[in-house]
């Protein structure tokens, strides 16, 4: 399904509410719209969230006010155009059979229905039903796969949505879990009995499927990935990494996913909307830069594009969409030729937290939760300008100059042998907070030239860095905010000193508005230290810079990065903290490209209790630098897709050129 760079996700969910569905469907019409919008492929609904089916079979019901095909009508005219159709097929979440089946249903420990989802804030009011795979329902969803695979046998793939198996206590559930020896009081126990139920449901769905054509591709959207867990890569033909920016996952969620999607060798794409905010909103557009500069973003990160759209009851394509998309989309088609079979280039790995702790997290914890240690490096990565993978414990260390493990990592022993494998063979290791220390005796379980003393006294300490990684503008003690370890240098080299605070901050005695100030003589305890290519900083900084978002603090880490690649980037650019880069290769063409982008992202109202980023304007950026460390001869540096000569320079290892305009997505072509 993912060979195609534009498609759409065109969700149908429709209420038996809803009069008419459909009524005012025209097929030329509408395929005439995918097609001025330069989309080329189109996922199409079997049955919706509601429980409806829009095509004519024998498994389910078909919506009631629906007096036709419509999935079939659909299916034909795009076909017609030479457009390519995934179907799709509701799982989890289905109103009808929830209503007709509450047997089917999950069931809480303590005899209650469990719901799920809502959007726009009406979480409260109007939640989905949530059905068990552990029920005979399973057997009416492998029947429908089987019926839709059947009938549209040469479809362009399936697509399975909400493949969340909650724990549940149905009495299906209840019973498997007695054969299985399993105790349903114990939540470690339904937890295991849930994700045996997931994988019978991915083996058995999958098999569906492929009823009449083995090479049938099968995605399950799970929402989001889960990192560390590798198995998805056996039942899914690509990985749809849903993120829409103002739907709550906001403009830095991305790029974890691809770049980790990437590194296990996952066939990828980017999964945006065309909503203002997030699925379902009718009559809400986002801003046609807003498209263009999110489809630049997911070319960058070497994923296809997906934009999700909510076709109107009446069947009628909403034309305003279309004219939207079809200007993002028409930059994306010029651009393919550089994104074909790109890889990412990174020197610098962050070792996933999320991947460490809890590789087995169910796979049904909402989309937006990622471990805020993991987002704080993304972002000081991605406004540091660094070239840098996600990856798990299975990765390839020797891949990368430097490996993060940021602040709360459980590293394990056989963890600690590959990560210390990886030091002695000369790569950097940088450490923060809980990671790199054994969470019981204290102990450093790497050699970074310090010991621990424990855990810091005070819950807001002030650190005064050494010269080398303090932000130069600051030459006081700054403020963390969040608790971490005591820190003595033995025989590494220190990265500055401690400052405790008077007390902490309580009723019994406080300080003025906020945090109290500091002892004007440092403690014993150290900032930070580094030995031997190893650093350690015992407060967990990148979630204090998630939380926070203190310059100085970026400072930090960005300057201890680069102290721990010897100050030798392989790209350096002058883009402002806004600006991103990625820099991908392209081994056919023997040419490296790089990725360019700048967005202006505002906050603007609220969506579920957060600020919504919104994107309306794109700033032009003038006379932008690129350094570029390749040994290799340079033979071209070209604007593209414009096929426009940039004049360079070539000289002892670094080809140097600048952009002489960058607006939204830039990209530029080095040919060897």
């Amino acid at each position: 399904m993912s060979n195609a760079f534009r498609q759409v996700h065109l969700d149908f969910h429709t209420s038996e509410a809803i009069p008419e569905v459909g009524q005012k469907f025209d097929g030329k019409a509408f395929a005439s719209a995918f097609k001025r919008a330069h989309v080329n492929s189109v996922t199409l609904f079997a049955r919706c969230h509601h429980g409806w089916n829009y095509y004519d079979g024998k498994v389910g019901q078909r919506h009631p006010s629906l007096n036709f095909d419509l999935l079939r009508a659909q299916y034909d005219a795009l076909k017609a155009e030479g457009i390519r159709v995934p179907i799709y097929i509701t799982c989890a979440w289905d109103e009808l059979s929830c209503r007709e089946h509450p047997e089917w249903r999950v069931i809480t420990p303590d005899g209650k229905f469990l719901f799920a989802g809502g959007n726009l804030g009406t979480q409260e009011k109007v939640r989905w039903g949530l059905l068990d795979f552990s029920t005979p329902f399973m057997d009416f969803l492998e029947a429908q796969i089987q019926e839709v695979a059947t009938l549209f046998s040469d479809c362009d793939g399936i697509f399975l949505d909400i493949a969340h198996q909650y724990p549940s206590c149905s009495p299906s559930a209840l019973k498997q879990m007695k054969e299985m020896g399993l105790d349903w009081t114990k939540e470690e126990d339904r937890l295991a009995h849930a994700a045996h139920v997931k994988a019978e449901y991915m083996r058995r769905t999958t098999a569906a499927a492929k009823v009449a054509r083995a090479d049938m591709p099968v995605v399950h959207n799970h929402g989001n990935l889960t990192l560390g867990d590798r198995s998805i890569l056996d039942f899914n033909e690509n990985l749809e990494i849903e993120s829409l920016p103002t739907g709550g996952w906001g403009y830095e969620h991305f790029p974890i996913g691809a770049k980790y999607a990437e590194t296990i060798g996952a066939d990828y794409l980017g999964m945006t909307g065309k909503f203002h905010t997030t699925w379902g909103e009718f009559g809400a557009f986002k801003h046609p830069t807003a498209l263009q500069y999110e489809c630049g973003f997911m070319l960058a990160h070497g994923a296809r594009c997906s934009i999700g759209d909510h076709l109107h009851p009446s069947g009628e394509i909403t034309q305003t969409t279309y004219d939207i998309i079809g200007k993002a989309y028409q930059e994306v088609e010029e651009k393919e030729p550089w994104c074909v079979g790109t890889k990412n280039v990174a020197e610098i790995a962050v070792l996933s937290v999320r991947a460490i702790n809890t590789p087995d997290i169910p796979t049904w914890e909402p989309a937006s939760v990622n471990n805020i240690a993991d987002e704080g490096a993304s972002r000081l990565l991605l406004e540091e300008h660094q070239l840098f993978d996600f990856i798990d414990v299975e990765a390839e260390f020797s891949n990368y100059r430097l490996i993060i493990v940021p602040d709360e990592a459980e590293i394990g022993a056989e963890l600690q042998q590959k990560l210390q494998a990886f030091v002695d063979q000369g790569g950097s290791l940088l450490l923060t907070g809980q990671s790199g220390v054994d969470a019981t005796t204290h102990k450093p379980l790497f050699d970074f030239g310090g010991e621990i003393a424990g855990p810091a006294q005070y819950e807001n300490a002030y650190a005064d860095y050494a010269k080398n990684i303090a932000a130069d503008f600051v030459h006081d003690p700054v403020l963390l905010g969040q608790t971490g370890y005591s820190l003595k240098v033995t025989k590494g080299e220190s990265l500055g000193q401690m400052f405790d605070p008077y007390f902490d901050r309580c009723h019994k005695h406080f300080n003025g508005h906020m945090n109290t100030p500091y002892h004007t003589e440092p403690s014993e305890f150290a900032a930070g230290v580094v030995h031997n290519r190893v650093a350690y900083l015992p407060y967990p900084m990148f979630s204090i810079y998630f939380k926070a978002g203190a310059v100085v603090h970026r400072k930090v880490l960005g300057n201890l990065v680069d102290l721990l690649l010897g100050n030798q980037r392989k790209l350096r650019t002058s883009l402002p903290v806004g600006g991103r880069v990625t820099l991908r290769t392209q081994v056919a063409e023997n040419r490296d490209i790089v990725h360019l982008l700048y967005a202006t992202p505002q906050l603007r109202g609220t969506f579920n209790g957060q600020p919504v980023e919104i994107i309306q304007d794109l700033p032009e950026l003038r006379q932008i630098d690129v350094v570029l460390k390749t040994e290799k001869p340079v033979s071209a540096v070209k604007l593209v897709p414009e096929n426009k000569d940039v004049a360079f320079e070539q000289a002892t290892g670094e080809v140097k050129f600048t952009v002489d305009k960058i607006q939204g997505h830039q990209m530029v072509a080095v040919s060897y």
